[in-house]
């Protein structure tokens, strides 16, 4: 395998003209050998060589002793070097398969039941579209940032290119699903404490020989087609969740079960292989639509969430705390006299300023917390499953903080300090509104603003808004 391996990555890196081929599939080349992985090597190398075969840039050779279809030399149109591309096997015309879809047949080792190993024109239609498919996962709508909605966009991609399959994933905890019908489900405590689901071990993937041992909402779903005569096997391996690193593809915390469930005998190792590495996908294709959702959704200068986002999410959240009957609040809060820092110390140091009270906010809230930009100098925070006491502890600590950037201001260099004035409401006491939340918090800024700022005043159904000032200083 390491042979193999190092072979494919001198055939892609050196011996092939890879700068010829389309710029597509030289990205596919970059992801293949970033990952390691030999049978996506294997599949971007006779992609590669495909389409140099179609441009006429490799030209199939003959050597002595070899008969179609066992060629495998080629020569480089225009030079004299011969490459020796045993290590994809036969040369392909043209190899249709993505590089990112999972190959049925090398990890079963058998052709598919029921299909030819050549390649139809209806199984390429097919294939077509599904990576039109692929382009029209949701990005950048309101909820496409939910887990639920992403894993389900997800698997409706692999439903096309695994049709002989059915994909389920089972969520450890409670998410925002898609409306209608989908192939996500959160558990409940009931599935986690019966059958296997209670003493499976965290990361172990499981085997299911019966159709009797799969969970209640998988039978629920395809209680009219899954019968003992169309079940052969499934399996449930483990789903992680994307690691925080953009630049680097990593699992992170076990998040739930992807189950495989098979129509035909496929044995169980190819299975269990063929599950985990769908399951990698999905955590691959996750991150980078995680990815894309937060570049459209991330201000550019704070690296903070934008407006867009916080008109999205606040309203996803208060679904969230009135289905989980939780508490919510929310802060809206606006920088003191930010007009006389631009005046005074000129545009871009207001600017160093804003990112350093973004990252000071960030600071002080937790992972779960949504810290957005939502106009000029104000900022809003969106605190899920958080009380009125909890929400005036946090209060506390931020009219409390310190908020201070170093400048440099005509060759002089100056520790700026500024204040922030606060609003803040909590649901369900403040009312169950999006806009009527919002509104209510925009009140008590201005509250905040009337009675002097650098305070935060909590709305009260009774008129007494409480009121949080600075600690005082000591002389």
């Amino acid at each position: 395998m390491k042979h193999q391996e190092a072979a494919l990555k001198k055939l892609l890196e050196r011996d092939l003209p890879l700068k010829l081929a389309s710029p597509r599939l030289r990205h596919v080349v970059r992801k293949a050998l970033v990952s390691g992985d030999s049978t996506r090597l294997l599949s971007a190398a006779r992609l590669v060589v495909s389409d140099l075969l179609q441009q006429g840039i490799l030209l199939k050779v003959a050597i002595e002793g070899q008969e179609l279809p066992h060629l495998s030399y080629c020569l480089i149109k225009g030079t004299e070097r011969l490459l020796d591309l045993s290590i994809i096997g036969n040369i392909p015309d043209a190899d249709l398969k993505d590089p990112l879809t999972p190959s049925l047949q090398n990890l079963s080792g058998n052709p598919l039941p029921g299909r030819s190993n050549n390649a139809s024109l209806t199984e390429f239609t097919g294939m077509l579209g599904a990576m039109e498919d692929a382009q029209d996962l949701e990005i950048g709508f309101p909820q496409s940032g939910e887990t639920g909605v992403i894993l389900n966009s997800i698997l409706r991609l692999l439903a096309k290119f695994t049709p002989q399959f059915d994909l389920f994933i089972l969520l450890f905890k409670d998410e925002i699903l898609p409306e209608g019908q989908n192939r996500i489900f959160s558990a409940t405590s009931n599935d986690l404490a019966s059958g296997w689901l209670a003493i499976r071990q965290p990361s172990h993937s499981v085997w299911i020989p019966s159709p009797d041992e799969l969970p209640a909402f998988i039978h629920n779903f395809a209680r009219k087609n899954l019968t003992k005569d169309n079940f052969s096997s499934a399996v449930a391996v483990p789903v992680f969740e994307p690691g925080m690193d953009e630049q680097i593809p990593s699992e992170g915390p076990e998040l739930g079960l992807l189950f495989l469930v098979a129509h035909e005998d496929w044995g169980r190792s190819p299975l269990l292989r063929l599950a985990k590495r769908l399951s990698r996908f999905v955590t691959r294709r996750w991150q980078h639509q995680r990815e894309v959702n937060l570049r459209i959704h991330t201000d550019s200068l704070t690296k903070v969430y934008n407006r867009a986002f916080f008109d999205q999410q606040f309203t996803l959240e208060l679904e969230r705390a009135r289905r989980t009957e939780q508490p919510l609040s929310l802060i809206i809060c606006d920088l003191d006299h930010f007009k006389s820092v631009n005046d005074r110390f000129q545009h871009h140091n207001g600017d160093r300023v804003l990112k350093m009270v973004a990252r000071r906010l960030r600071d002080e809230l937790r992972r779960i917390d949504h810290v957005c930009r939502i106009g000029g100098e104000e900022f809003a925070l969106i605190l899920p499953d958080t009380p009125l006491s909890a929400a005036q502890e946090v209060m506390e600590r931020l009219v409390n903080a310190s908020f201070e950037e170093e400048i440099v201001h005509q060759g002089e260099l100056i520790q700026l300090s500024v204040t922030f004035s606060f609003g803040a409401v909590t649901f369900p006491d403040a009312g169950s509104d999006a806009f009527e939340l919002y509104r209510k918090a925009d009140a008590m800024l201005f509250l905040s603003k009337d009675l002097g700022r650098n305070q935060c005043h909590f709305w009260n159904s009774e008129g007494d808004h409480v009121q949080l000032l600075p600690n005082p200083t000591e002389t």
